[in-house]
Protein backbone atom coordinates (compact mmCIF):
# COMPACT_ATOMS: atom_id res chain seq x y z
CA UNK A 1 0.00 0.00 0.00
CA UNK A 2 2.76 2.32 1.31
CA UNK A 3 4.34 1.97 -1.78
CA UNK A 4 1.28 2.25 -4.10
CA UNK A 5 0.74 5.54 -2.51
CA UNK A 6 4.10 6.95 -2.92
CA UNK A 7 4.12 5.92 -7.14
CA UNK A 8 0.64 7.45 -7.32
CA UNK A 9 1.94 10.77 -5.87
CA UNK A 10 5.05 10.54 -7.85
CA UNK A 11 3.11 10.14 -11.11
CA UNK A 12 1.32 13.01 -10.63
CA UNK A 13 4.53 15.14 -10.17
CA UNK A 14 6.12 13.55 -13.12
CA UNK A 15 3.01 12.41 -15.79
CA UNK A 16 4.36 14.05 -19.40
CA UNK A 17 0.64 13.83 -21.10
CA UNK A 18 -2.16 15.90 -19.26
CA UNK A 19 -5.60 14.15 -19.05
CA UNK A 20 -8.34 15.07 -21.28
CA UNK A 21 -11.73 15.35 -19.93
CA UNK A 22 -13.14 13.42 -22.47
CA UNK A 23 -11.20 10.48 -21.60
CA UNK A 24 -11.51 8.11 -18.27
CA UNK A 25 -10.27 9.29 -15.25
CA UNK A 26 -6.75 7.69 -14.86
CA UNK A 27 -5.31 7.32 -11.98
CA UNK A 28 -3.25 10.47 -11.97
CA UNK A 29 -6.28 12.57 -12.11
CA UNK A 30 -8.24 10.58 -9.60
CA UNK A 31 -5.29 11.19 -6.99
CA UNK A 32 -4.97 14.97 -8.11
CA UNK A 33 -8.49 15.45 -7.35
CA UNK A 34 -7.71 13.35 -4.18
CA UNK A 35 -4.78 15.83 -3.37
CA UNK A 36 -7.03 19.44 -4.20
CA UNK A 37 -9.82 17.56 -2.39
CA UNK A 38 -7.93 17.43 0.71
CA UNK A 39 -6.39 20.95 0.01
CA UNK A 40 -9.75 22.57 -0.34
CA UNK A 41 -10.64 20.45 3.00
CA UNK A 42 -7.89 21.79 4.78
CA UNK A 43 -8.81 25.35 4.03
CA UNK A 44 -12.13 25.30 4.64
CA UNK A 45 -11.51 24.31 8.39
CA UNK A 46 -8.81 26.52 8.96
CA UNK A 47 -10.74 29.47 7.64
CA UNK A 48 -14.21 27.75 9.59
CA UNK A 49 -11.78 27.46 12.55
CA UNK A 50 -10.65 31.46 12.55
CA UNK A 51 -13.80 32.40 12.07
CA UNK A 52 -14.55 30.86 15.88
CA UNK A 53 -11.19 31.88 17.31
CA UNK A 54 -9.06 29.15 16.66
CA UNK A 55 -6.72 30.21 13.97
CA UNK A 56 -4.76 27.10 12.31
CA UNK A 57 -4.06 29.07 9.24
CA UNK A 58 -0.26 29.58 9.94
CA UNK A 59 0.00 25.72 10.42
CA UNK A 60 -1.74 25.69 7.21
CA UNK A 61 0.36 27.38 5.04
CA UNK A 62 2.81 26.24 6.27
CA UNK A 63 2.33 23.07 5.67
CA UNK A 64 1.32 23.57 2.02
CA UNK A 65 4.87 25.40 1.73
CA UNK A 66 5.91 21.74 2.17
CA UNK A 67 3.78 20.32 -0.45
CA UNK A 68 3.95 23.57 -2.62
CA UNK A 69 5.05 20.99 -5.83
CA UNK A 70 2.59 18.52 -4.96
CA UNK A 71 -0.48 20.55 -4.77
CA UNK A 72 0.92 22.64 -7.76
CA UNK A 73 1.35 19.15 -9.89
CA UNK A 74 -2.32 18.51 -8.85
CA UNK A 75 -3.82 21.72 -9.42
CA UNK A 76 -2.50 21.51 -12.93
CA UNK A 77 -3.19 18.15 -13.86
CA UNK A 78 -6.93 18.95 -13.24
CA UNK A 79 -6.82 22.09 -14.88
CA UNK A 80 -5.76 20.19 -17.37
CA UNK A 81 -8.46 17.48 -17.18
CA UNK A 82 -11.21 20.51 -17.24
CA UNK A 83 -9.71 22.66 -19.65
CA UNK A 84 -11.80 21.46 -23.00
CA UNK A 85 -15.02 22.39 -21.14
CA UNK A 86 -15.34 26.20 -20.21
CA UNK A 87 -15.93 27.04 -16.90
CA UNK A 88 -15.61 23.18 -15.61
CA UNK A 89 -12.44 23.49 -13.27
CA UNK A 90 -13.91 26.60 -11.52
CA UNK A 91 -17.47 24.93 -10.92
CA UNK A 92 -15.67 21.74 -9.56
CA UNK A 93 -13.23 23.73 -7.07
CA UNK A 94 -16.60 25.88 -5.97
CA UNK A 95 -18.60 22.64 -5.32
CA UNK A 96 -15.82 21.38 -3.45
CA UNK A 97 -15.57 24.48 -1.36
CA UNK A 98 -19.19 24.66 -0.90
CA UNK A 99 -19.15 21.49 0.34
CA UNK A 100 -16.25 21.52 2.85
CA UNK A 101 -17.19 25.21 3.57
CA UNK A 102 -20.33 24.74 5.98
CA UNK A 103 -21.18 22.82 8.66
CA UNK A 104 -20.37 23.43 12.66
CA UNK A 105 -16.48 23.57 13.87
CA UNK A 106 -15.00 23.03 17.19
CA UNK A 107 -12.21 23.76 19.17
CA UNK A 108 -11.63 20.24 19.67
CA UNK A 109 -12.03 19.82 15.69
CA UNK A 110 -9.85 22.59 15.41
CA UNK A 111 -6.91 21.01 17.25
CA UNK A 112 -7.02 17.67 15.21
CA UNK A 113 -7.00 19.25 12.00
CA UNK A 114 -4.17 21.75 13.38
CA UNK A 115 -2.21 18.37 14.24
CA UNK A 116 -2.52 16.62 10.60
CA UNK A 117 -1.32 20.25 9.08
CA UNK A 118 1.47 20.45 11.57
CA UNK A 119 2.87 16.84 10.91
CA UNK A 120 3.00 17.60 7.42
CA UNK A 121 4.38 20.76 7.59
CA UNK A 122 7.17 19.31 9.60
CA UNK A 123 7.54 16.02 7.31
CA UNK A 124 8.12 16.54 3.50
CA UNK A 125 7.88 14.33 0.80
CA UNK A 126 5.13 12.64 -1.40
CA UNK A 127 4.61 9.53 0.83
CA UNK A 128 4.06 11.55 4.25
CA UNK A 129 1.39 13.44 2.25
CA UNK A 130 -0.16 10.49 0.31
CA UNK A 131 -0.79 9.04 3.48
CA UNK A 132 -2.83 11.25 5.06
CA UNK A 133 -4.66 12.14 1.42
CA UNK A 134 -5.30 8.49 1.08
CA UNK A 135 -6.38 7.99 4.42
CA UNK A 136 -8.64 11.20 4.09
CA UNK A 137 -9.81 11.18 1.05
CA UNK A 138 -11.53 8.08 0.20
CA UNK A 139 -13.43 8.68 -3.02
CA UNK A 140 -12.92 12.08 -4.59
CA UNK A 141 -15.24 14.03 -5.85
CA UNK A 142 -14.94 14.35 -9.59
CA UNK A 143 -17.16 12.96 -12.15
CA UNK A 144 -16.35 11.11 -14.80
CA UNK A 145 -15.91 7.67 -15.89
CA UNK A 146 -13.08 5.59 -14.28
CA UNK A 147 -10.75 4.10 -16.50
CA UNK A 148 -10.24 0.21 -16.61
CA UNK A 149 -7.43 -1.32 -14.71
CA UNK A 150 -4.77 -1.91 -17.38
Amino acid sequence: MRRGVQLAMASILLAASPARAESCLDRETLTAARIHEFETMMMAVSLRCKAIGTDIVPVYEAMLGTHRPVFSAADRRLRAFFAPQKRAYESYATQLGNRYGGGATDPANCRRFERVARELAAQPGVSSLGRVVYAMIERPRISGAVCPAP
